[in-house]
């Protein structure tokens, strides 16, 4: 009797111990593809705008489309009050994107953040979150790029045009629209910067908040008479509790604006907007 309740007790012993074992088994391989996770897609190299800067500035020679009304003055550019930034000779070398993927269309850049990369948007049948997790290069990368929707023409000149990016831990894509944040960072710097193979767009960054995550542009009919009207309005006194508004800023239905989009990190359901108005387009 005695030596058989000491051979279940070994049999116990030894699946508990095969039990522990497969368990330790278990972690181990979860922590190895969480580190291979973490390297493959924070470890990928970062898009950089020297990469395709020409060594001489390029000149448009021909427009596909016939330009709107652009200043002829040089030099900083006012509107509502403020000196937005600046420029220089900043410059892209659209022929050397496209020739990597015609799918970019432009170049977004904002003074004071890392924001600082090209804008792309699906095509040739690709779903609009294409570009959610993959790169320039059209592969899987987490950090993705930065991208619009279909719903969105290529010109900039929707009432509301939508820019999509990750707020990525390592700070890159749109994790640095969060300094908006700081109301010191969001009165000191106040310009974001678009640039397609033919123009340069300026904006006067006059919003930034914290919102629901609705989709801006299936939410909104902005074809419907007011609907454009009540947008403006609410991204100038935003429901929420971290809302930085430039004051002096008046908007109409004549104006175009760039929202860009990024998550928060707080509830999986908010989003962090950060708005601007369209106040100088020229030609490059």
């Amino acid at each position: 009797m005695i030596s058989l309740i000491n051979s279940d007790g070994v049999k116990m012993k030894n699946k508990k111990k095969t039990v522990w074992i497969i368990v330790l088994i278990i972690s181990l391989l979860i922590i190895a593809a969480g580190v291979v996770f973490l390297i493959i897609n924070f470890g990928q190299k970062d898009i950089k705008r020297e990469d395709f800067t020409p060594t001489e500035p390029t000149v448009a020679t021909e427009l596909t489309e016939a330009p709107t009304e652009a200043p002829t003055e040089k030099g900083p550019v006012k509107a509502f009050g403020y000196t937005l930034d600046e420029l220089g000779d900043f410059n892209v070398d659209f022929n050397e994107l496209n020739d990597i993927n015609t799918d970019i269309y432009g170049w977004i850049y904002i003074p004071g953040t890392e924001v600082d990369y090209p804008v792309v948007q699906s095509i040739n049948d690709r779903d609009d979150a294409f570009y959610l997790d993959h790169n320039i290069y059209k592969q899987y990368q987490f950090s993705g790029t930065i991208y619009s929707e279909i719903q969105n023409s290529t010109d900039f000149h929707d009432p509301v045009t939508v820019l999509y990016g990750h707020n990525m831990l390592n700070g890159s894509m749109f994790a640095t629209l969060h300094r908006f944040n700081d109301s010191d960072f969001f009165n000191e710097h106040n310009t974001a910067f678009i640039l397609t193979k033919y123009k340069v767009y300026t904006y006067l960054i006059y919003s930034a908040y914290t919102f629901d995550d609705r989709h801006i542009l299936n939410t909104y009919n902005f074809r419907e008479d007011g609907v454009f009207k009540e947008y403006l309005a609410s991204t100038l006194e935003p429901h929420s509790y971290d809302a930085n508004v430039r004051e002096g800023v008046e908007l109409n239905e004549d104006h175009k604006i760039l929202t860009l989009s990024t998550c928060t990190n707080g509830a999986a359901n908010t989003r962090y907007l950060v708005q601007g108005v369209l106040v100088d387009e020229r030609e490059r």
